[in-house]
């Protein structure tokens, strides 16, 4: 660090007398202030000023340390070069596939060793393919590294819209591609996220317009607009058809998202969806007609209300089928017709079951297709025909299940699976028979061949049962020693399920140790009392239910304190937190990667919506209770050994605030008593983690395996000092 940046640096020098790692110490303006009768001292409450000088100083110090640090344990270069082959294997990778009705086939591929994909064309699905753009075209006097998020064909395949974004920032600009001449139309689309949906006559789409795109402002998810427009108009003059200000009547919230639906180019009906910033998971459901859309502002009448707890659904004609939980814990799929606004006049298609979700759903002329999941690990797959239930066998089993299809008018139907030790395979479903119709071969992992899955059920604290996943290499001795490392998360409905992950996961287990992932309440694996259990007050079940899984792992012989690794991200960071200030002693790397470590605070992020609606409101004096006691900046004690801990931050990212992660880091540092490092790795080019180049991921993974690995004493990674 710079004589000038440790200046602007309130360096506290009793700290580098308790510690051999001489860390760039924050500036420290503690502010106490009084919650419902309880005093809360909050000694870095000026780091939330991402704009002061001295807090920019700060976090690019914490950065450079970092890199010093990580860049230079032994071991991992050599984890980079075999996240590279593994890389390498795939000849290459396609994703974001878009099939038109005359199957028009449109695609993103990421060529072998490439950083970034390119959009692709084939005429059919069998015709030689075609490039049509690489983001290396867009603006290069730029010098910045653009990824393509998204691509949106209209409905004959004449124009192609494309998501373009850069250092990890969500919001994109975008672009029109005229498939007539191959040429990319001169305007440019920004403040936007696409959520692209083409009108029926393929002259113009509706998307989403984001007023303020300053991730750091209060204001970054508020005013959102869907906003109409015709090929060849200015897209600075904005035609707006749905907001706060053309619908007053809706009651729309100013940080309320809204999405505009199409689903067929012969469809009389489209849908439009407010979704609540705080109040509801579920969806307000609107419906109008195509021609009081295209040509002014809709009225939109009410289908489905938040009270009916229903999902996003798929419009037939004049027939909406949607998921639901209401009176149904685990879901249903229903439908109700246009007009008919009442859930009780809906028509019941698939009952709840009592051990297993519904997961994802499809329609096609030739029926109704579902998943369903077992503790968040166990898909299955049944197609319904005139009310019969009927399984479709695959020929692995699956972890996790996606369906597509180009809509009830169509037979067609893409099925997708994946699973911990399969790669993510495609097929078609033709004469009652599963064909593979993968765009990329699948490669060959040799060295994963041995390892095994283990699905075992822990008993928490309460006696509640939770689901814990356990990838090893066969035949390994329950001695207490194998470096073991659990991922969890934890939150807002969302179910870590069985997703195959060469680099994240099975290197770690190729490495010689144990990978774990931990299906903990608030989640969404056991259904929606799983993830009420572990929301707002009830949160304290979800680190415990994690601390749980980890003295089961213990108590089995997979590990011992001194091998465990933990790690999480984004909201995860709670569960990553709160484990390692409640119970330090159990573990010996904490790895928290773009964390909620903030809670208290985390309303007055740019991002208050999720944090109100699924942790709580600091203003309700029973959900501030909750708040402080999820927050593991509150938590920190000192004088305590915590675990070795690696924070990271994403100057980009919109979602966790930059400040809430480097708060945490900051008086980490200060008050670990246990010698062991705190280590803050700040990334200015990234954000919460969408839209990284295959280099930033690896380099992510590479920095968080070799810290685990030097902490636990792997021979390989130790860093002289």
């Amino acid at each position: 660090m710079s004589s000038h940046q440790r200046q602007h640096l309130n360096l506290q020098t009793n700290m580098n007398q308790q510690s051999k790692y001489n860390y760039p110490l924050a500036p420290s303006k503690p502010v106490t202030e009084d919650y419902f009768g309880t005093k809360v001292t909050d000694h870095y409450r000026n780091l939330e000023n991402l704009k002061d000088p001295a807090v920019q100083a700060w976090f690019k110090a914490q950065g450079v340390y970092a890199e010093r640090i990580l860049e230079n344990i032994p071991g991992r270069d050599t984890l980079i070069q075999k996240m590279e082959d593994l890389r390498q294997r795939k000849a290459f990778s396609v994703s974001n596939v878009n099939v038109t009705r005359d199957n028009q086939y449109f695609f993103l591929k990421k060529q072998k060793g490439a950083e970034t994909a390119q959009v692709f064309y084939r005429k059919d699905e069998h015709s030689e393919e075609e490039l049509l753009y690489d983001p290396k075209d867009y603006q290069p006097e730029t010098e910045k590294k653009y990824v393509i998020s998204d691509i949106i064909p209209s409905w004959d395949g004449r124009y192609l819209v494309i998501a373009i974004t850069h250092s990890g920032l969500e919001i994109v600009e975008m672009i029109i591609l005229d498939m007539n001449n191959r040429k990319v139309l001169p305007e440019i689309i920004t403040h936007c996220f696409s959520n692209v949906k083409w009108f029926p006559n393929n002259n113009g789409f509706v998307y989403t317009h984001r007023p303020v795109i300053d991730v750091n402002s209060a204001d970054l998810w508020k005013g959102r607009k869907a906003v109409r427009y015709h090929i060849g108009d200015d897209p600075k003059e904005l035609n707006v058809i749905f907001s706060k200000d053309t619908h007053p009547q809706l009651n729309i919230d100013i940080a309320d998202a809204l999405l505009i639906d199409f689903y067929d180019p012969l469809d009389k009906y489209i849908l439009g969806y407010v979704v609540k910033s705080s109040s509801s998971k579920n969806p307000e459901t609107y419906y109008t007609t195509v021609d009081e859309l295209e040509h002014g502002i809709p009225n939109w009448k009410p289908l489905l209300m938040a009270d009916d707890q229903a999902g996003y659904g798929e419009l037939i004609g004049d027939t909406y089928v949607y998921p639901t939980v209401k009176n149904a814990p685990n879901g249903q799929i229903r439908s109700i017709t246009l007009g008919t606004a009442s859930l009780g006049a809906s028509t019941l298609l698939v009952d709840t079951k009592e051990d297993a979700i519904i997961d994802d759903f499809a329609v096609t002329s030739e029926g109704l297709y579902f998943t369903r999941i077992k503790n968040g690990v166990e898909c299955k797959l049944y197609q319904v025909q005139e009310g019969k239930e009927t399984p479709i066998p695959l020929p692995q089993a699956a972890g996790k299940i996606w369906l597509t299809s180009k809509g009830g008018g169509y037979p067609d139907i893409g099925i997708k699976t994946t699973g911990w030790l399969h790669p993510q395979t495609k097929y078609k479903y033709v004469n009652k028979q599963l064909v593979e119709a993968n765009l990329s071969p699948l490669p060959s992992y040799p060295e994963f061949e041995n390892f095994v899955v283990k699905e075992v059920l822990v008993k928490s604290h309460d006696g509640e049962e939770v689901p814990l996943s356990i990838i090893h290499q066969k035949g390994i001795e329950l001695n207490g020693q194998h470096p073991t490392l659990m991922r969890g998360y934890g939150s807002h409905n969302i179910s870590l399920n069985p997703t195959f992950s060469p680099i994240r996961k099975l290197l770690w287990v190729a490495q010689g140790g144990i990978y774990c992932e931990a299906h903990i309440r608030g989640g969404g694996e056991k259904g929606i009392a799983w993830y009420e259990a572990g929301r707002k007050n009830n949160k304290p079940n979800t680190w415990l239910d994690f601390i749980a899984c980890t003295e089961y792992l213990i108590n089995e012989k997979y590990t011992c304190p001194a091998k465990m690794v933990i790690r999480g991200g984004s909201s995860g960071g709670i569960t990553i937190g709160r484990a390692m200030t409640a119970r330090p002693d159990l573990y010996a790397v904490a790895i928290s990667e773009v964390g909620g470590m903030n809670m208290l605070r985390a309303g007055n992020s740019p991002n208050p919506g999720p944090i109100l609606r699924d942790h709580g409101d600091s203003n309700d004096p029973i959900e501030c209770m909750g708040l402080i006691e999820m927050d593991a900046y509150l938590q920190l004690e000192k004088g305590v050994e915590y675990p070795a801990t690696l924070i990271t931050a994403g100057m980009n990212d919109p979602r966790v605030s930059a400040w809430q992660p480097g708060k945490f880091a900051a008086k980490l540092q200060l008050y670990n008593a246990s010698n062991k490092p705190t280590i803050f790795w700040v990334d200015y080019e990234s954000g919460h983690g969408y839209g990284n180049t295959e280099s930033q991921t690896i380099k992510k993974h590479a920095n968080a395996l070799s810290f685990a690995f030097w902490q636990i004493g792997h021979p390989e990674f130790q860093l002289q000092q």
